[in-house]
């Protein structure tokens, strides 16, 4: 008699990372059973690369809260003037990441913004580089990361 196989893992059917060039399922809709989580297109910092690439904007202030006030002070300015020439894309945000790491998001696998992304994916992902002041060798590790659950 032949054991019936077994149900993969969450982490099995949701790794924490994908390529950039893969398209993640839906969020919040099932897959193998499990809902979807939230994946988030974008760069990943290390908290002292993070400072680091923010101490180099000629923005910065170092009373700067990095959640909020770099968003405010230094991306969201930038940002105005690639909005008008991208359909609705919403500013690169910063969140923290369970492992300490903070993550520069610039998509969401939600229906709009994967249309969104499906119809203008150079462009955007080229304004966010050049918003970020990203360096060659970042913007090559742009990646889809699992934003829960850990």
């Amino acid at each position: 008699m032949e054991a019936a196989p077994q149900k993969k893992s969450f982490d099995e059917v949701f790794p924490l990372t994908l390529p950039a060039s893969a398209t993640p399922p839906l969020e919040n809709t099932f897959v193998e059973g499990y809902v979807v989580p939230y994946y988030a297109l974008g760069w990943t910092f290390e908290e002292f690369e993070l400072w680091r690439q923010m101490a180099q904007q000629p923005e910065w202030n170092k009373r700067w809260d990095v959640f909020s006030d770099s968003k405010m002070q230094w991306i969201e300015p930038r940002w105005v003037g690639y909005r008008t020439g991208l359909p609705h894309c919403h500013c690169p945000m910063i969140y923290l990441m369970p492992n300490g790491d903070a993550l520069f998001k610039i998509a969401l696998n939600t229906v709009s913004q994967l249309k969104t992304l499906d119809a203008s994916r150079h462009s955007i992902v080229d304004s966010a580089i050049d918003v970020l002041r990203l360096s060659d060798a970042k913007a090559l590790q742009l990646m889809w990361y699992r934003t829960g659950p850990y």
